[in-house]
């Protein structure tokens, strides 16, 4: 590892920043708070720099501290506005922060990489609905349903799946979204209980929401629980199970609608 600078070069209000933009997009692609906190750590040792760490679910305090002159600090808060899952952000960032502190780069490097970083994109819209499409079939089919039981889940699922997107780029609540999506897929493949399709529709209708299902928050508040990072792990837990409430909200009125009473 290289000896990491002993005089910092840059502004203390620049440097929080740049660490708190990395901190927020770690966090908001998918980490979980330890990995965060051990890669910020990692980066601002290599720059020359002690920080102390705050975190809660709305946001990241950092409060920085030059090395030699302890008694120069600054501490910085960025809200954390969303939550997402983008694994490939998280692991270049990871990559990266290694680089940082073998190779010790300039400040300069570290934003220009992390501007790269941050406009990696998603998987491509199509290739995400049919994979996950053909995820619900999957479960359907795991759970013992037939074949029109794995195509109602499948046609429901892709149809939830892009109600989803669309409301939340058009920016409407999570939770309001998670129920509309939920209640338009298990309408659709509760019309299989309603007229009788198949051997197990119901079995459709049980997979046909396991796409909102929502997986990385759960385990990252397991996680974050286990380091001792309580505040945000009962946090994210609790995103966990309202979401699942919601889903089970759009269940509830879809079978209402349909006339579903088991």
């Amino acid at each position: 590892m290289a000896i990491p600078n002993s005089a910092p070069e840059y502004n203390h209000r620049t440097v929080s920043s740049l660490l708190l933009d990395i901190a927020v997009l770690l966090i908001s692609s998918g980490a979980h708070t330890d990995r965060v906190n051990r890669n910020i750590r990692r980066i601002s040792y290599a720059m020359g720099y002690d920080i102390e760490l705050f975190f809660s679910f709305a946001g990241i305090t950092l409060t920085l501290s030059d090395r030699e002159s302890p008694h120069l600090q600054h501490t910085a808060f960025k809200r954390v506005t969303h939550y997402a899952v983008n694994l490939s952000v998280v692991s270049a960032i990871s990559r990266m922060s290694w680089k940082v502190a073998f190779e010790n780069w300039p400040m300069t490097d570290i934003a220009t990489e992390i501007e790269r970083i941050r406009s990696i994109p998603h998987y491509p819209k199509m290739v995400s609905l049919v994979m996950i499409t053909l995820a619900g079939m999957a479960f359907c089919r795991l759970a013992g349903g037939e074949v029109l039981a794995m195509l109602l889940a499948g046609a429901a699922t892709a149809i939830g799946f892009t109600v989803r997107n669309i409301l939340l780029a058009k920016g409407y609540n999570l939770i309001l979204t998670v129920v509309s999506a939920a209640f338009i897929a298990s309408t659709i493949s509760g019309l299989g209980l309603v007229f009788h399709w198949g051997d197990s529709p119901e079995i459709a209708v049980a997979t046909s929401v396991l796409f909102l299902i929502p997986g990385v928050p759960l385990i990252n508040s397991i996680i974050d629980l286990m380091h001792g990072y309580i505040i945000v792990g009962q946090a994210r837990a609790t995103q966990g199970i309202v979401i699942a409430f919601a889903i089970a909200t759009g269940i509830v009125i879809s079978s209402a609608l349909l006339g579903v009473h088991q």
